[in-house]
């Protein structure tokens, strides 16, 4: 009688198999479990893959955002980083980088125009063996002073204001939706980008910035041409690296400067809604009136002419426009620029205006012996209700680029 097989499988009763069918039955599993662990491995692959994507930072608040500006500021005017620091930076040897290197001679400060923090990457770097290390990179714009700019103040004249209307540039686009919008804020607030800048065009730049470290960049004002043939090294990103620590986040070591690239690459996309051909609307006389209205009672500060203007019948609610700027009386100080059609017949007008402002004290003159004034453009949006009536009512305004968020008197603030 034959020795029994090592290799023989009962897999089910012996009447209804055999060994070479066990056989099959034996690769068919293993095949199985080699395709389960092949795939488990493709996932984990997939897996860490994923977690290297940028992260959305949108809801992170960065715990050194102070201590980064502070620390940059110091960077760029050469002075020693009397700043919480890590242990393994020592601030006395980057104070003496500069004599050393000079011969004893101290480093000037960088000349720069601004300082502008544009957000933070979180860093987290080690294993569960040896542990890990929290950083926050923040990131700085550092604008260094270019040639004059070619900009031409606005002419000024001994005509009222009104909207002088610019064409919009009709762009091919498939037919939108009709812009949601959300609530906006007061006018008091600053989002994105202010509407009122408050550096003076062609001013010496200084080592140190006023600019504080939750202050939108607020550049001096430069044509488009300007913008697009600047050199790239006129604008430089300097990147501050914190250790974030239970006792804080602590400055780990000095900060660098690196090429920003954001910027680079010709004009494209429609920022004044003309890309929406659908949507795109004429505006009448009376709208018109009304915006070049709004401009001068909002440039000057006029709260009874804003609160007319709106039409707002609510007892508690006021309005507040800037204080110490002035319109030019010129018939390019209101310009619009397009308008769309938005919802509940309502239309959403981008207008630019001139803002003008004297120096304190009146001292600062011109080469004719008058007064010599700070002069720029500023764009809004502006939601207009009943365009087709003898007054439309202006209802909401924001910088540019907010249309989205407007909501009938949503600048208005509670007595």
């Amino acid at each position: 009688m034959p020795a029994e097989s090592p290799t023989r499988f009962v897999m089910v009763p012996a009447r209804r198999s055999n060994e070479p069918t066990a056989r099959k039955r034996a690769r068919r599993v293993l095949g199985a479990l080699f395709l389960a662990a092949s795939l488990s491995v493709v996932a984990v692959f997939f897996a860490l893959a994923k977690g290297r994507t940028k992260p959305d930072l949108s809801t992170v608040d960065p715990k050194g955002r102070d201590l980064a500006y502070t620390a940059a500021v110091n960077f760029l005017s050469g002075a020693y980083q009397a700043v919480p620091r890590a242990d393994t930076l020592k601030p006395d040897d980057l104070a003496k980088a500069g004599p050393d290197l000079l011969t004893g001679q101290p480093s000037a400060p960088l000349q720069y125009q601004s300082l502008s923090w544009v957000g933070f990457t979180p860093e987290h770097f080690g294993s569960a063996q040896a542990g890990f290390t929290d950083f926050e990179v923040h990131h700085f714009l550092v604008v260094l002073p270019n040639s004059p700019s070619s900009t031409t103040p606005a002419p000024t004249g001994t005509t009222a204001p009104r909207a002088k209307v610019t064409p919009p540039a009709r762009r091919p686009g498939s037919k939108p939706a009709s812009p949601q919008r959300g609530t906006a804020p007061a006018a008091g607030s600053t989002p994105g980008a202010s509407a009122a800048p408050s550096g003076v065009p062609g001013a010496a730049p200084t080592g140190a910035s006023t600019t504080s470290p939750n202050a939108s960049p607020s550049p001096s004002p430069t044509t488009t041409a300007d913008v697009v043939q600047a050199p790239a090294s006129n604008v430089l990103k300097l990147d501050v690296p914190l250790l974030i620590t239970a006792q804080g986040p602590r400055l780990s070591a000095a900060p660098a400067f690196s090429v920003w690239t954001g910027g680079v690459g010709s004009p494209t996309g429609a920022g004044d809604y003309t890309n929406y051909t659908s949507l795109t609307t004429e505006v009448s006389d009376a709208a018109k009136n009304q915006v070049a209205e709004w401009a001068k009672a909002y440039v000057t500060g006029d709260a009874t002419g804003l609160l007319a203007l709106t039409g707002d019948q609510n007892s508690h609610h006021h309005y507040v426009g800037l204080s110490g700027f002035t319109l030019p009386a010129s018939g390019e100080a209101v310009q619009i620029l397009s308008a769309i059609k938005a919802a509940k017949g309502q239309l959403v007008v981008r207008a630019r205006v001139v803002l003008a402002r004297t120096p304190s004290g009146g001292t600062v003159s011109g080469t004719n012996g008058t007064t010599q004034q700070f002069v720029t453009f500023a764009d809004f949006d502006l939601l207009v209700g009943a365009p087709a009536g003898a007054q439309p009512p202006i209802l909401a305004w924001g910088p540019a680029g907010s249309a989205a968020e407007l909501e009938p008197y949503s600048n208005a603030l509670n007595s």
